[in-house]
């Protein structure tokens, strides 16, 4: 007698109704495919933002020894030392150490609600000068800084839009500088990570154009506070390059009034 078989099964005959936990882990497995979400951001505006980078802890005082390095478009570069004093945003004193053929010459910012004046001094002309309107746009001591840009940015003369927030999350901020800035700049761009609230690339235009690109780099943590201890500056037309690297910083400590004043200046 011979014996019936039954056909060869199918795929299809083997297949089950999928549970919830297979969908769930199907779910799962897409998401990875696709790449995990970006962290959600803190910030909702940039406003918001700029509120928390100004309020971001800050050493109520630095004495650093500072290495400036300018690198011309042809390669070749030239090295410079100074000394810097500085009490928050509103007084900075830097004092050019070495080489010897600039040595001696000074720069000091004060902005403190009741004098607001940036002065030069040049030791071989022995005088002291006002640094004031589109002269804050001329170059610091021959390098791809500009006297605004030593002065740093006070956050009341601009005005702020988010242009939109990349992985990290870090944010990309447009400030404009009001009329009454004084500024030689027509808008910046600012990146900044949430981790750190440094604005760590700035961009400055004129017009349309980018002219300048400020990166910090080596955020390090000393005592308390984060630090950028390296800033370059690049003029992007010419290729320019000025790094200043800090170092042998002294925080939060006692410096006297007279720091601050033409006469110590002169020194």
């Amino acid at each position: 007698m011979t014996r019936s078989t039954d056909p060869t099964p199918t795929a299809t005959a083997f297949r089950r109704p999928a549970t919830p936990l297979a969908v769930a882990l199907l779910l799962v497995a897409a998401l990875a495919l696709l790449g995990a979400p970006a962290a959600a951001q803190a910030y909702a505006s940039a406003d918001e933002l700029m509120a928390a980078v100004e309020a971001r802890p800050e050493p109520a005082s630095v004495e650093a020894t500072l290495e400036m390095t300018i690198t011309n478009a042809a390669g070749q570069s030239l090295t410079r030392e100074m000394r810097s004093w500085s009490t928050g945003d509103e007084r900075r004193l830097l004092k050019f150490t070495a080489p010897a053929d600039i040595a001696g010459s000074g720069f000091l910012r004060i902005d403190d609600g009741t004098v607001d004046e940036t002065l030069v001094y040049l030791p071989a002309l022995d005088r002291v000068r006002r640094v004031a309107g589109g002269q804050r746009g001329e170059s610091f001591f021959g390098s791809d800084f500009a006297y605004e840009d030593v002065e740093g940015i006070d956050p009341d003369d601009y005005t702020y839009v988010l242009l939109r927030v990349d992985d990290g999350p870090r944010y990309v901020i447009e400030a404009t500088p009001t009329a009454a800035s004084g500024s030689t700049y027509d808008r910046l761009v600012l990146e900044v990570p949430e981790a750190t609230l440094i604005p760590e690339r700035v961009v400055y235009y004129r017009g349309e154009e980018a002219i300048k690109e400020l990166t910090v780099h080596d955020v390090q943590q000393v005592g308390d506070y984060l630090l950028g201890m390296e800033r370059r500056m690049e003029t992007l037309g010419r290729g320019s390059t000025t790094v200043i690297r800090q170092g042998d910083v002294t925080l939060d400590g006692d410096l006297p009034d007279e720091v601050f004043t033409e006469r110590f200046l002169r020194r």
